[in-house]
């Protein structure tokens, strides 16, 4: 009995090494991934950007009062083509037109009335020559006649100042553009800055996109500025792409994003693009001369961590670098030299260290 429990021992103790062994060769003998490579070139490359942009108006204009008054009549409709000067809204002038004949013979009366103090001054000072007035009585009548100039001067300004204010009555577009919707339709009372405006215009010929570029783009951008720097947007239920030219960054990097604000301006002859919409934004910024190159499908990670897989020795090696991108192509400013080879195919099934079989190129 006891050599049949060692035999039963034996046999299963040869089983269980047998099928490590066997487990260990299988682990051993795993296939290499097939993975197609590329070579690092160096190139002259165009360097463009690709964003995502917001058309904004090139000048907004929210048109109020700047009297109390009614509205008479509305000179437009709503959504219609205006131009600088054009009447919007005709105010009700009647009390203003009132004053002002009011204080027209005001001043005509004021002005009487100096006339009369000048002329007694004038005789006093002829007197005073001769000694026939003492020098208090001249000193009255001047001082009656700068007093009487002073109301003069008055009357004239508060005139002045209402013919201003009768000319708010007609209130004209500052800017060529669109108008929006009528907010105050007349028989309506308006106050002077009202906060609800009567009516927006936004002038969209020509029109601006607003769009953010990463910071690692910043000294590119700025020294391209001292040239014109075509920009082109485009809609993806159109075409056809607008061109423009890039004419403002702002002075401040958001720390939040690592992006900074830039603005492209185009004539928009055709009123294309429309405040409010989103447009694919195309930056041209030149060309990189002499510069190492991959195929952008090689770079993996994300806007701030970019990483290859290089092929050293029939391994996978993973390698940080630091690109910009131009089209489809990665532009390596740090990480890859020229001549080294890098993956681009079968990138989902290798890690780092894993053995790779150079596959054999496409006929």
């Amino acid at each position: 009995m006891k050599w049949i429990i060692g035999l039963a021992l034996a046999i299963f103790i040869g089983w269980w090494a047998i099928g490590k062994f066997s487990g260990d060769n299988k682990k051993d003998t795993i296939p290499p991934i097939k993975v197609s490579v590329v070579e690092a070139t160096r190139n002259d490359v165009p360097v463009s950007i690709s964003l995502s942009g917001n058309v904004i108006a090139y000048e907004t204009v929210a048109i109020k009062s700047r009297i109390d008054s009614q509205i008479v009549e509305a000179k437009f409709h709503d959504g219609d083509a205006v131009a600088k000067g054009q009447v919007l809204f005709v105010l009700d002038d009647r009390s203003l037109k009132a004053q002002i004949s009011q204080l027209e013979a005001n001043l005509q009366k004021e002005k009487a009335q100096l006339e009369n103090t000048r002329v007694q001054y004038e005789r006093a000072k002829n007197l005073i020559s001769g000694k026939f007035i003492a020098q208090a009585q001249l000193d009255d009548t001047k001082s009656a006649y700068n007093a009487q100039l002073a109301l003069v001067k008055a009357a004239q300004a508060s005139l002045d100042n209402t013919i201003i204010m009768l000319s708010y009555s007609t209130i004209r577009s500052p800017i060529d553009g669109r108008a929006g919707t009528i907010n105050v339709t007349p028989g309506n009372n308006v106050k002077a800055n009202d906060i609800q405006p009567l009516v927006t215009i936004n002038q969209v010929s020509p029109i601006r996109v607003q769009f953010a570029i990463p910071e690692r783009y910043y000294e590119r951008v700025k020294s391209s500025m001292e040239q014109s720097v075509p920009v082109k947007v485009s809609r993806q239920d159109s075409p056809e792409a607008a061109q423009g030219k890039l004419e403002y960054i702002d002075n401040t990097i958001d720390p939040t994003t690592g992006s900074f604000i830039a603005r492209a301006v185009f004539t928009n002859e055709k009123e294309s693009l429309w405040p409010g919409m989103f447009v694919t934004v195309a930056i041209n910024l030149g060309e990189e001369k002499g510069k190492v190159t991959i195929p952008l499908v090689a770079v993996q990670g994300d806007d701030n961590n970019h990483f290859v897989f290089r092929d050293i020795e029939n391994k996978a090696v993973k390698t940080p670098v630091n690109i910009s991108t131009s089209g489809n192509i990665a532009i390596v400013n740090k990480g890859i030299s020229e001549g080294e080879k890098v993956i681009t195919d079968g990138l989902l099934r290798i890690s780092d260290g894993a053995a790779i079989e150079i596959a054999e190129p496409k006929k």
